[in-house]
């Protein structure tokens, strides 16, 4: 499926509204690049305490009181992370909430961009790096570890393993893009 293929299928199965039920918003950055689409991923800093410290992520964070909405929770958390501004740049779509595994009380709310440009980064204290990851590359390296002492699916992205929230929100979107056999899932 060529990327133009893929984003079309997403623009027709993404929902056009979030869940506002969830407590936490991450965006997910695509790009289209040759024969492919691309991720942003991060890497979380290592924190004590922190269940996700570490860990290859989409940038975003829990929703505040002061967040009028998750738009504006992804919309914020992805400035205060990454100083990539979002605000004025539309939205492809929102996939259903995924719920967190080590917090159960917690559903995140993928928010789904199309960017034409790649952006500046500059990441804040909260994260070490940054990478763009086709997902073709991301498909190829599929595989099992053990990661935090669980058996589990993974990707490997640059040199680092996407396990968890981050694997089951990539496995949701990619299913989204190559399911031919449905018109949506």
């Amino acid at each position: 499926m060529s990327p133009e293929d893929g984003v079309k299928k997403l623009r027709k199965c993404l929902r056009t509204e979030p869940d506002e039920s969830a407590q936490a918003a991450v965006a997910i950055l695509i790009r289209e690049n040759r024969d492919d689409l691309e991720f942003f991923l991060v890497k979380r800093a290592e924190v004590p305490g922190d269940p996700w410290s570490g860990d290859i992520a989409f940038p975003g964070g829990k929703k505040t009181r002061e967040d009028k909405g998750l738009l504006y929770t992804a919309i914020r958390e992805v400035r205060e992370e990454t100083n990539i501004h979002l605000e004025n740049l539309p939205v492809l779509g929102y996939m259903n909430p995924v719920d967190s595994a080590v917090r159960r009380d917690i559903h995140v709310q993928p928010i789904v961009y199309l960017l034409d440009e790649t952006p500046k980064v500059h990441l804040n204290f909260e994260l070490t790096k940054y990478m763009w990851i086709p997902m073709k590359e991301l498909r190829n390296s599929q595989n099992n570890a053990i990661v935090k002492g669980f058996d589990s699916p993974i990707y490997r992205a640059g040199g680092e393993v996407v396990w968890g929230l981050t694997y089951r929100m990539l496995e949701k979107l990619f299913s989204l893009i190559e399911d031919e056999s449905k018109e949506c899932s």
